[in-house]
């Protein structure tokens, strides 16, 4: 009894704790969701009365002011407050980032400084470059700021930078009555679903009739997709009626703009009918409201009144439509102000949404069953009975503990690539916020430094992991790979410069491969125990969950609670795997079995002792696939880890839609791969025939990017790439292993320089994106066909070099 109430704790007891982890943070990320969109709505309403002051400055510049002796500067900005209370401040900032004028409360006077920040300066001059205004969330400061281009009315040069601040807090107003039907949602779902694995717990156990108390793992996976779709729909709903509240709400800051010009200019004695051009008017706040599809004037019935009166579309089924009495002329006319906000655009909003709670729903799936995985192997139950001999027990219990070592291996690989991929939506575009550059380099090259850095540092760990691991325990190799790897995550997440966020992140990359290395080791221990193990295959599951569960969720975190505080959280998921490492992953059998299969491995020659006296890099045709295949392959993919977080954060995209992509890509691997492998062991193709249509595939998918240009094109790329991983990586293995090298030099050798070449090409391949993102369209291009030029000169040396070799014919 005891033994199954302990088992019952640890399988489901966990899958509770963290089907309500996953509501919780599918709560959090719609509220952060949630939180943006209204943060965007404001913002479009402010900048309907920034733009009114920009007008103002750009006709005063005209004739003949200039930004930074303009009198009259301060009426205008206060002018500008009262059309916005809930503005913390404005100012009006030069090109070189020098604050000229600046009003508001002593927080954001303090805030703003003498100058704008080295971020805000590249930020607007990237911008301004392609958009008249941007906003984004300062979440190191709690404040939302807004920028408006101020340009030269003669030449369209840009003069000057107005920009409106304010603090979270006029957010929260708008988000607190969704938080609150959220909370009691997620806490209702939440009771129920810890009812409904307590109840399927209860249940006896399944009889030979089959009735009875399902497999723990497949109840808390179909529990937890039950919750997490009930989250999914409910949240909708409730999400698009309260978005809607807050546009309608936010449209009042315009109604009273609107209000107020109008009345000025009633005030002093005009009159509706005299009234012109007030389309044009309407036409111009339109287009700076994305939500807006209308404005009119509706005036009462038998009012004459000439001209247009309104601009935009007129109101369709599900439209909203707002409307505001405006002042009365001397004719005694008192229209209303109607404006149409298009219910068309607050779904387009909504499809995130459900993009998010969808996401959510897959990688919740996969962190459950890597847990159920975990735990239901290490409490497999070992041979008690007294009926069977000592050997058939023995034999049992190691059994056992290698199946324990087994699922620590897994979920250790899961925890190392879920801490090492958090962080991997947002650290090219990370390098871009510091205040001080890098040694000059445009943003696209400076951005490819962490990223090549910790690449490069990853395959020095290796070399160096390579030659210390006969001296070094594995556990000993992997604890000092993830210690080094916890130390980088937490200077990347604290460190306000370049240079020590670029040695953070080298930190990160050795500390990683030297921890990948010993889990490598402890395979290698397991193999001498039973050589028929699938411990490759725990790990590259492990591996690749990881790398999922990891870009996904950092990527949301990143977007409600900022990247710096996401690598801290990185930081405690690597400490987190040193105390798995340390209490929850035993050795393979025991030391004596150990003990006993060291001496055999002893006596055996490895591979290479019957190799001639001749160097791996004598050999053509593997030089060839290093250069040729390796290299170009691994640096093309590395357009998902590098290009396109620079690209998505270009057009504005959340890092969300990074982590999106990095799933896309990451399902392709994982359900496609297995797939097309056993396919392509199956058929009698060379093994060099699926590596050129990898490599083809690939270069395919570049070349569809720089011909759209598009985030559609974008995303239709990385799932060529990950189609072409798929079974691209297993099809350079298998070409491998059929090279002349190996048989003079055994498998471990060339494989090492394999994977070294591999990181070598994800070193390089930011650099070549880099410079890809400087030429455009064309960049991207060049690279695809360089790809392609590559493997079709390896096919050909290929082909030259079996003609020379009639046995490497025979075996390919």
């Amino acid at each position: 009894m005891q033994r199954k109430t302990g088992r019952f704790l640890a399988t489901f007891l966990p899958s509770v704790l963290l089907i309500v982890a996953a509501l919780v943070f599918s709560a959090g990320i719609n509220l952060g969701t949630f939180r943006r969109d209204c943060g965007d709505a404001l913002f479009s309403t402010f900048s309907v009365a920034g733009r009114k002051v920009v007008t103002s400055i750009e006709y005063a510049v005209k004739y003949g002011k200039t930004i930074d002796n303009f009198f009259g500067m301060e009426r205008a900005l206060n002018q500008l407050r009262t059309y916005l209370p809930q503005a913390d401040g404005v100012a009006v900032a030069l090109p070189n980032g020098q604050i000229a004028y600046a009003i508001g409360t002593y927080g954001f006077k303090d805030r703003a400084g003498d100058r704008l920040s080295g971020y805000e300066q590249r930020r607007t001059t990237e911008e301004f470059k392609r958009n008249a205004s941007f906003n984004y969330h300062d979440t190191d400061n709690r404040s939302y700021e807004l920028y408006l281009a101020i340009r030269d009315p003669s030449d369209g040069r840009w003069i000057g930078t107005l920009m409106i601040a304010a603090s979270d807090s006029v957010i929260d107003e708008y988000v607190r009555a969704f938080e609150r039907h959220t909370l009691i949602l997620v806490g209702t779902l939440g009771a129920a679903a810890i009812l409904l694995l307590g109840g399927l717990a209860l249940l006896p156990e399944r009889g030979r009739g089959g009735l009875g108390r399902p497999r723990s793992g497949r109840a808390a996976l179909a529990v937890a997709a039950l919750v997490q779709i009930a989250v999914g729909v409910t949240g909708y709903g409730a999400f698009s009626d309260a978005y809607l509240r807050t546009v309608e709400n936010t449209t009042g800051i315009v109604e009273n703009i609107v209000a107020t010009d109008i009345g000025s200019v009633i005030g002093r004695g005009a009159t509706y009918h005299t009234f012109s051009g007030i389309d044009d008017y309407f036409r111009e706040i339109i287009g700076i409201v994305p939500h807006f599809k209308g404005m009119s004037l509706a005036v009462p019935e038998g009012a004459d009144l000439s001209g247009s009166l309104g601009s935009g579309q007129p109101a369709a089924k599900g439209d909203l439509v707002t409307g505001r009495a405006l002042a009365t002329d001397a004719d005694f006319v008192t229209p209303t102000l109607r404006i149409v906000i298009d219910s068309d655009f607050i779904q387009r909003n909504m499809l995130e949404v459900v993009a998010n709670n969808v996401t959510i729903l897959i990688i919740s799936l996969m962190f459950i069953y890597e847990l159920h995985a975990f735990v239901s192997r290490r409490m497999r139950p070992t041979v008690e009975t007294v009926t069977e001999t000592e050997a058939v027990v023995a034999g049992a219990d190691a059994a056992a503990a290698t199946g324990r070592s087994l699922a620590g291996l897994r979920f250790l690989t899961f925890v190392l690539y879920f801490g090492m991929f958090l962080s991997a939506s947002f650290v090219p575009v990370i390098m871009q916020t510091f205040d001080s550059g890098l040694f000059g380099l445009a943003p696209p090259q400076a951005a490819a430094i962490p990223v090549s850095v910790e690449m490069l540092c990853g395959a020095l760990a290796i070399l160096l992991a390579g030659r210390i691991s006969a001296r070094l325990p594995w556990r000993t190799m992997t604890a000092a790979g993830l210690a080094v790897a916890v130390l980088g995550a937490v200077v990347s997440g604290m460190t306000g410069d370049p240079l020590l966020f670029i040695v953070a992140r080298g930190l990160v990359g050795a500390g990683t491969m030297t921890a990948l290395m010993g889990l490598y080791r402890l395979i290698d221990r397991i193999r001498r125990i039973d050589p028929a193990t699938g411990a490759y295959s725990d790990l590259f599951s492990g591996m690749y969950v990881g790398v999922n569960c990891g870009a996904v969720v950092g990527s949301l975190l990143a977007d409600a609670i900022g990247p710096h505080a996401v690598f801290l959280i990185a930081a405690v998921v690597l400490t987190l795997g040193i105390g798995q490492l340390l209490l929850l992953t035993p050795e393979p059998a025991g030391a004596a079995a150990i003990a006993a299969a060291a001496p055999a491995v002893a006596d055996a020659k490895p591979d290479g002792d019957t190799a001639p006296a001749r160097r791996v890099w004598s050999d053509g045709s593997f030089l060839a696939f290093l250069l040729l295949v390796s290299v170009p392959t691994s640096a093309c993919s590395m357009f998902l880890i590098y290009y396109f977080p620079l690209f998505a954060s270009g057009l504005g995209q959340p890092a969300s839609t990074v982590g999106q992509a990095f799933l896309l890509y990451g399902l392709c691997i994982v359900y496609l791969g297995p797939l097309l492998s056993r396919l392509m062991r199956s058929s009698n193709l060379s093994p060099g025939l699926p590596v050129l249509a990898s490599g083809l595939i690939m270069a395919a998918g570049l070349t569809t990017f720089a011909l759209t240009g598009s985030l559609v094109g974008a995303f239709l790329a990385i799932l060529l790439l990950g189609l072409s991983d798929s079974f691209g990586l297993t099809a350079q293995q298998r070409y491998l292993e059929r090279l002349p090298v190996v048989g003079t030099h055994g498998l471990a050798v060339p494989q090492s320089y394999h994977l070294n070449a591999r990181k070598i090409g994800q070193v390089i391949g930011p650099m070549l994106f880099s410079a890809a993102a400087v030429a455009g369209g064309a960049g991207a291009t060049l690279i695809g066909l360089g790809l392609a030029a590559a493997l079709l000169l390896h096919l050909g040396l290929s082909v030259l070099a079996l003609r020379r070799r009639p046995f490497m014919a025979k075996t390919a």
